[in-house]
């Protein structure tokens, strides 16, 4: 019987759940919430209607069957960007929108040109929360100012579709911003819905090499000497001057500031599991993607543009004159961004084959060289060392500035080849 029981047996005990938020904005009876980062039966209302298990994205998607649905076409196992039209280097014309996001401004850009050109009414998006900046809401922004204040992105683990009977309350077109795993859900969860499916206008995907527990996010609050109950300000993208990186501001004035390539490194230590069988770095099956595009240097987003939508939405902002955009050269993605699509699209094979559950992809992953194969193994061993208590005592006792001039080397000399 497919209900919360098998949910819970088959997706959560088994490593399986992305918190993507899905199951809990489909069930039509409400009874399920998001807790500690895991999804729980609240309040005990399960009808065992079994909606939950068709649109969990967690247990299984099948790449080959949704590239067919949405593109038109086989889904290529080689390809370590899925279908696409076209790719582009894209900046904001908005000197405000730029200082306030994390790279290009392109998703905050796209976003106020699709309101203000009436293509939408409102978009989906996730910000920091008012009272508490160090927990985050999701919400459905209809000004231009309500999409400033989301700007960033938030390296923790939100269910962002358990907004889904808010969105079906709406009367307009809606724009939904999220991480694969949520577009993913969001799929399944339109197909399901066909009220669903006329609300949501376009689906825009942030890329995503990991994401990261809450504990995460304390341990860098630790490191900052600032109390919790003190913080002003909290952000991981905060732009000083020629970087970007976590900022925390309390309210006695005092400031914390670490360089993004310098926190990378928590990606090892607080990665959740199913972060670890994600096969979906650019967000293959949105409409448009949107990542950091490392080569240009800061100020600078990379667009993936997969269908007619998104190009549309990308032709209307460049028409606009708010957006430059400029082709894109895929050989300098692949180098500056090699480690992450390494581990995410060839390393994948080796993880599978030493974890007890994976997802059902519907595609058999590539043979990889003796070295990928070699590389995957030690990554994943030292993945499982900061899983263990010995491991999570290891990163108390090394020096925090250490580990952040290591993790800025390695991604510094990536980016400089």
């Amino acid at each position: 019987m497919e209900n919360f029981c098998a949910l819970k047996k088959e997706v959560i005990d088994r490593d399986l759940c992305t918190g993507c938020g899905t199951c809990i904005g489909m069930c039509p009876t409400k009874t399920l919430d998001f807790q500690n980062e895991e999804i729980i039966d609240k309040e005990k209302k399960c009808i065992s209607c079994g909606m939950c298990m068709k649109v969990c994205p967690g247990k299984n998607f099948s790449v080959q069957e949704w590239s067919q649905r949405i593109y038109g076409e086989e889904y290529n196992p080689d390809s370590v960007f899925g279908s696409y039209q076209d790719i582009f280097n894209v900046r904001s014309c908005d000197d405000n929108i730029r200082e306030r996001t994390a790279s290009g401004g392109a998703v905050t850009q796209l976003l106020i040109d699709m309101l203000e050109s009436h293509k939408v009414q409102g978009v989906v998006v996730t910000r920091a929360k008012r009272e508490v900046p160090y927990e985050f809401e999701v919400c459905i922004a209809t000004d231009r100012e309500q999409i400033l204040e989301a700007a960033q992105s938030k390296y923790m683990i939100i269910p962002v579709n358990r907004i889904i009977p808010k969105i079906k309350e709406q009367e307009d077109k809606i724009a939904f911003v999220g991480l694969p795993c949520q577009i993913q859900g969001m799929r399944k969860a339109m197909e399901q819905d066909s009220q669903l499916r006329k609300k949501i206008e376009v689906l825009i995907s942030i890329f995503c090499g990991f994401n990261m527990e809450a504990a995460a996010t304390d341990y860098l609050i630790s490191k900052s000497h600032i109390c919790k109950d003190n913080i002003e300000i909290l952000e991981y993208r905060r732009k000083q001057g020629a970087e970007t990186g976590f900022y925390v501001k309390g309210d006695n004035g005092q400031i914390f500031f670490v360089n993004k390539h310098g926190y990378t490194f928590l990606n090892l230590i607080f990665s959740p599991k199913r972060c670890w069988k994600c096969y979906d770095y650019s967000g293959e099956f949105a409409d448009i993607a949107v990542g950091d595009a490392w080569d240009k240097g800061q100020g600078w987003s990379r667009v993936i543009v997969r269908t007619d939508k998104g190009m549309d939405l990308l032709k209307n902002s460049i028409s606009k004159e708010t957006l430059v955009s400029e082709q894109a050269d895929v050989s300098r993605i692949l180098t500056t961004q090699n480690k992450v699509i390494s581990y995410k699209k060839k390393q994948i094979g080796v993880r599978k084959r030493f974890m007890k559950s994976f997802p059902e992809y519907g595609i058999a992953f590539p043979k990889q060289k003796m070295g990928v194969r070699v590389k995957g193994f030690l990554m994943y061993l030292i993945l499982e060392l900061f899983k263990t208590k010995a491991g999570k005592v290891l990163i108390q006792i090394i020096p925090f500035q250490l580990m952040v001039k290591f993790s800025s080397r390695l991604k510094g000399n990536e980016i400089k080849k």
